[in-house]
């Protein structure tokens, strides 16, 4: 099974404008959105396959108008139409979320280059808090994830603790930024 997903970027920010598509705001760099876009981009986010005349038809616009939208949002990086599989689908059955605590003087930058070149690393947050790094890992067996553990976190020096939080059960895995 293949998920269907939108990617937004989260340096949106939303203007109902009417003038035009994806055009810079002034001041922070974020890309001003009119009610269009916020609609092109919802209907997408819902079936990133949706055709454009289909969107054409239920905005009552051009399918062209459509066309050039996306084009402008997925240029301005506002919008990325991705494929995502399901990791569980494929059998992938060992997942979790692992804080970590680096020692001290080390650059979290440079450990979250470390772990984002990881295969099975999916996710990587520089945090503030309790911990300076939140990855999500997933692996096909929990003996891959516990030689994941092994090798990537507690054999590191510039780690000074890891919390492994094991996934039991998802519920709930939206890809949706927002609700536009």
């Amino acid at each position: 099974m293949i998920k269907k997903s939108i990617a937004l970027v989260p340096r949106v920010s939303p203007v109902a404008s009417g003038a035009g598509s994806a055009a810079a705001a002034p001041g922070n760099g974020a890309v001003a959105l009119d009610n269009v876009d916020l609609a092109i981009i919802r209907m997408l986010q819902d079936d990133g396959r949706a055709a454009f005349t289909s969107i054409a038809k239920q905005l009552e616009i051009s399918e062209g108008a459509v066309r050039n939208r996306v084009g402008q949002l997925t240029q301005s990086k506002v919008l990325r139409i991705l494929g995502v599989a399901d990791p569980m689908a494929l059998g992938y059955d060992a997942f979790a979320m692992v804080g970590i605590r680096f020692a001290p003087g080390i650059d979290p930058e440079e450990a979250a280059r470390y772990f984002s070149d990881l295969d099975e690393v999916t996710y990587v947050l520089f945090a503030a808090g309790r911990y300076d790094l939140m990855i999500e890992v997933i692996c096909k067996t929990h003996d891959q994830l516990s030689e994941f553990l092994r090798k990537h976190c507690y054999a590191r020096k510039e780690i000074s603790t890891i919390e492994p939080m094991v996934g039991l059960a998802l519920y709930k895995s939206m890809l949706k930024w927002g609700q536009p």
